[in-house]
């Protein structure tokens, strides 16, 4: 179980939960090596944040394993609608700009 001292403050999850995130892939580092994962899936958003740069970001940068968000809603982000489409298409437009930044 994990004790969260920080308040749940909205659009800054990353600041409340990256610590512990942190904490338990240094544990697993140092004493199951073997099985670090290759790739996290972060219930949080990634790029998708408002701020382009939600909780799977922070973690992936300062862990250096790629992660990815998995959000349970969409967020209000500009050029981002709810038509599966549009998304696709921003999506595909904004990778190749953000791979390097995002996913080592």
């Amino acid at each position: 179980m994990v004790r969260l001292t920080a308040p749940y403050v909205a659009g800054f999850l990353a600041f409340r939960e990256t610590p512990f995130l942190m904490e338990a892939l240094r544990r697993l580092e140092r004493n199951r090596p073997q099985l670090l994962p290759q790739v996290v899936l972060v219930d949080g958003n990634g790029l998708f944040h408002y701020r382009e740069f939600g909780l799977a970001c922070h973690l992936g940068v300062l862990s250096g394993i790629p992660c990815v968000g998995v959000a349970k809603n969409l967020l209000q982000v500009q050029g981002v609608t709810k038509n599966t489409k549009m998304i696709g298409l921003v999506i595909n437009e904004n990778l190749q700009s953000y791979y390097s930044f995002c996913f080592y």
